[in-house]
């Protein structure tokens, strides 16, 4: 009978320690485990964009001097841009870009009897429009089309055979309005930094330019347009993906 009440208390004992037990445990604060992070986000052309853009400029424009004579030499032109892009649809990316630079001296060829020299250094600029397919997360290819400005191609002087003449730009250039269109393809190396390869022709209005001669002064007409094929690379002011969330902590 006494070896009975004392296996009684000693489970009534144990019972009493295992309730204890989980009650504090009951009581502890516990973690559940963070949710999974939200997936990145895809690669966006969305946002404002600054850049700068080197290359050449191949002439195709004329000067007059009782005949035309190709002005087809090459220039170099370097500066900087400015653009927005919507990305419109994953696919599908709208934008706009102004671009102002620098062009170099054109060189000229002798054609006919008549022998140009370089021309001065100027400016070129364009504002365009740009249509673009992203055919891959990070690559896309566009059209573009719009406005040009620049300082037209006068040569700072010519010589000609017939009349044997003997010419020195007396006007100086001026700032001419023209279009240009083009394509190109842009490709993103980082969520911030793109490189770009770019083709565009543009042509600018005619110009009247007057030259001093030894048969006096004498007005010319000069038209002024080129190819140009520049590579460039751009800076994306693009919108940093959101933290992953806290731990949730619940009592």
């Amino acid at each position: 009978m006494r070896i009975m009440k004392e296996k009684l208390r000693l489970i009534g004992a144990v019972a009493g320690a295992l309730a204890a037990g989980s009650a504090a445990a009951a009581d502890l604060p516990s973690t559940k485990a963070a949710p999974a992070p939200p997936p990145q986000p895809a690669f966006s052309w969305q946002g404002f964009y600054i850049g700068a853009y080197a290359g050449a400029l191949l002439g195709e424009g004329t000067f007059t001097y009782f005949r035309d004579t190709p002005l087809r030499g090459s220039a170099f032109v370097g500066g900087g841009a400015l653009g927005y892009n919507w990305q419109w649809t994953p696919t599908l990316v709208l934008g706009v870009e102004a671009d102002f630079g620098y062009r170099g001296s054109l060189n000229s060829e002798t054609a006919g009897w008549n022998t140009p020299s370089a021309t001065e250094t100027g400016v070129f600029g364009t504002a365009r429009g740009r249509l673009g397919y992203a055919f891959a997360p990070r690559w896309l290819v566009y059209g573009t089309a719009g406005f040009a400005y620049g300082t037209d191609f006068a040569p700072t002087s010519f010589t000609s055979r017939l009349p044997l003449t003997i010419g020195r730009l007396n006007t100086g250039t001026t700032v001419r309005a023209g279009w240009t269109a083009g394509a190109g393809v842009e490709y993103a190396w980082s969520d911030k930094i793109s490189v770009k390869g770019e083709y565009l022709y543009a042509e600018l209005a005619d110009s009247g330019v007057a030259y001093s001669t030894n048969f006096g002064v004498v007005p010319l007409n000069l038209r002024s347009a080129g190819h140009i094929v520049r590579g460039g690379v751009n800076y994306h002011f693009a919108t940093p993906a959101a933290p992953a969330p806290a731990p949730i902590v619940a009592k």
